[in-house]
């Protein structure tokens, strides 16, 4: 069985929804475009470090990195970062604000990612962790920061967490149909736990919910925005 096309399916599921989000919610786009584009770069960065313990997908390109880590991330940042709203029918309210506020917002952004990406990069390659416990030090403690500094924004975290989980079963289950196997092929199985639920490594369905945790709320705890109710 040919799994080049495999990891390309599989980001197509995930990018399909986020279009059809983009295109529904109007008042969402901004929201979504900056989130998707700061994750879609991260994705192929942090594809160097999954490939060398999690798995090794095949690429189009037939490259270790390759287009289908930025759209995956691309996808995946812009889903997790208005499902909830979606879902739960709210929007995003912003009060205007002077430059001296906005810098300070963007500072509090950095200084959020920036722990993210140290305690991802730290706990791989100082203290020598596999790249799962790496991602869930990385994503849990910045989402707990989020958690302490806007309580308002714990729902919407978690419930951006669980939809993510349960959105990214189409990202393994559709490959799977059509080319049956690709997980089998392209995981590292032995690293892993070895739990395989409907298709998907267990350890990959933690990792999304954290995803969907850390990122669900960030745009609104970047920009200081409140949830209100969407006929408001």
């Amino acid at each position: 069985m040919n799994y080049q096309f495999s990891y390309l399916i599989g980001d197509l599921t995930i990018l399909i929804i986020w279009f059809v989000l983009f295109f529904w919610r109007k008042d969402t786009r901004k929201e979504m475009l900056s989130i998707s584009l700061i994750f879609g770069l991260a994705g192929l960065i942090v594809e160097f470090i999954y490939t060398i313990d999690w798995w090794h997908p095949l690429t189009i390109t037939n490259t270790l990195i390759g287009i289908e880590d930025f759209i995956f991330g691309f996808a995946v940042g812009g889903v997790a970062s208005i499902i909830y709203l979606q879902v739960f029918k709210k929007r995003l309210k912003i009060k205007k604000a002077d430059k001296k506020t906005e810098d300070k917002k963007n500072i509090n952004f950095l200084i959020i990612i920036s722990t993210l990406l140290a305690l991802f990069l730290g706990s791989f390659f100082v203290l020598k962790f596999n790249s799962f416990y790496s991602s869930i030090i990385a994503f849990t403690i910045p989402t707990l920061i989020i958690w302490f500094k806007r309580k308002d924004l714990i729902l919407d975290s978690i419930a951006s967490g669980f939809i993510l989980m349960v959105t990214s079963f189409l990202f393994f289950i559709i490959p799977e149909l059509i080319t049956p196997g690709w997980v089998n092929s392209a995981w590292f199985i032995e690293n892993l736990s070895g739990i395989i639920i409907l298709k998907v490594p267990l350890e990959d369905i933690i990792w999304f919910f954290l995803a969907g945790a850390f990122i669900g709320p960030l745009y609104e705890y970047w920009q200081e925005g409140k949830l209100i109710n969407l006929k408001n």
